[in-house]
């Protein structure tokens, strides 16, 4: 895998950058979402803010889904640049699960996008655009092998828990400020309150998610893929550890206005974000330079050390 790494080219790369941009900006679109409906003591002026959030990221998702197109195409015509403007390959590529996976994304995009419109009807357009969006990176990569229903809902199970997460940074460390620590401690208790079952799930998903696509967990982790699955994890369980400090320590003593308890907050958030950033590079890495062996093939992989590349894609 680091060799793979090491020798990738410039239209590689880009396509990784891309691709965890997409991952961000979706991710932060949905997620704000998510938090303005359910945080219910967010103040007035936060789910302003969420709202305008989610557009702008919307808005930036479709636009670097789109950049996908003319990279993939290049990739196609041998690593070209021509191959971003030639007619025949792009539309190959558009008419690829690549194509289809953008197409719904940029229709649940939009409907997120209408919770500019009156409550009563943007925010249930809205929460049907979270469900496309997540929706839109099942049909290609992983979720394409069998048993292909359960792998798509535990994909999209697993992209919805992190966008919830991901969508609740912006809004508490806003409110992390001086003049507003009580309201953000109760805004993370009551985040803390929906997460413990986001861990939960977000756990499940992935441990039978990594089952199912190689048949053997144990053995997974002497592939490229589960090795960089393995990363995953371990960051995860960074995250996972400023999670409780935020709600065993940070949280009560934001509810108690102790001095401090706001800057440590906020320094926790930023790291939790850089943890973020980090398993969403590992993610778009993973997806575009490897994939899960099939389960007959994890021996012979962890034996000779190679990684089969087909099945590129995907979210997990």
């Amino acid at each position: 895998m680091l060799s793979a790494l090491a020798s990738a080219d410039l239209l590689t790369w880009l396509s990784i950058c891309v691709k965890a941009l997409v991952y961000a900006t979706a991710l932060i679109a949905m997620g704000s979402i998510l938090s303005m409906l359910t945080l219910r003591r967010l103040p007035a002026p936060e789910v302003q803010a969420l709202r305008r959030l989610s557009v702008l990221c919307a808005i930036g998702a479709a636009l670097l889904s789109l950049m996908r197109l003319p990279l993939r195409a290049s990739f196609l015509m041998g690593g070209t640049w021509q191959g971003a403007a030639d007619p025949m390959m792009l539309t190959m590529v558009s008419e690829s699960p690549l194509g289809s996976s953008i197409a719904l994304r940029l229709v649940g995009l939009a409907l997120i996008c209408a919770i500019l419109l009156p409550a009563r009807l943007g925010r249930p357009l809205a929460v049907f655009g979270v469900l496309v969006v997540a929706a839109s990176f099942v049909f290609r990569g992983h979720a394409l092998e069998e048993p292909r229903f359960l792998l798509a809902a535990l994909i999209s199970l697993h992209i919805l828990g992190l966008a919830f997460w991901i969508g609740a940074f912006t809004p508490l460390y806003r409110l992390s400020g001086a003049d507003t620590a009580s309201v953000a401690g109760q805004v993370s208790h009551d985040f803390g309150r929906i997460a413990i079952w986001v861990v939960g799930a977000l756990t499940l998903a992935g441990g039978v998610t990594l089952w199912l696509l190689t048949g053997n967990v144990l053995d997974a982790f002497f592939t490229s893929y589960g090795q960089f699955f393995a990363i995953k994890l371990g960051v995860f369980l960074g995250i996972i550890g400023f999670a409780a400090w935020n709600k065993l320590r940070l949280t009560p003593a934001l509810l108690r206005q102790e001095p401090g308890a706001s800057a440590h907050l906020r320094r926790s958030i930023q790291m939790e974000s850089v943890l973020v950033a980090l398993i969403l590079m590992t993610t778009a890495i993973l997806t575009t330079i490897s994939a899960p062996e099939a389960t007959n093939q994890i021996g012979s992989a962890a034996a000779s050390g190679q990684t089969t590349e087909t099945n590129r894609g995907g979210f997990l």
